[in-house]
């Protein structure tokens, strides 16, 4: 049985779209639900464990980068998301 702040992987969000920056980096994020992230409120959710399917990594910069977790399915990588 979960506690009650603890999420279980059918309650947390997961994101289904992404919007880029002029650069074309990934700067905000929409969940299931709708919610729109950019991307430090994205870093927060994860580590917070509300989304699956996400990872956080340190790049060269140092600092804390987001990807989709490599699970197999092309649908769930954020390079192949829709952009809203």
């Amino acid at each position: 049985m979960a506690r009650k702040n603890e999420k279980t992987e059918s309650s947390k969000e997961r994101f289904v779209a992404v919007r880029k920056n002029n650069e074309g980096n990934l700067c905000e994020f929409k969940s299931n639900t709708g919610k729109v992230y950019d991307y430090e409120m994205a870093i927060e959710a994860i580590e917070q464990g509300k989304i699956e399917g996400a990872m956080l990594f340190t790049g060269r910069d140092g600092k804390q980068h987001i990807r989709s977790k490599n699970d197999g399915d092309p649908n769930t990588k954020f390079s192949n998301l829709k952009e809203f």
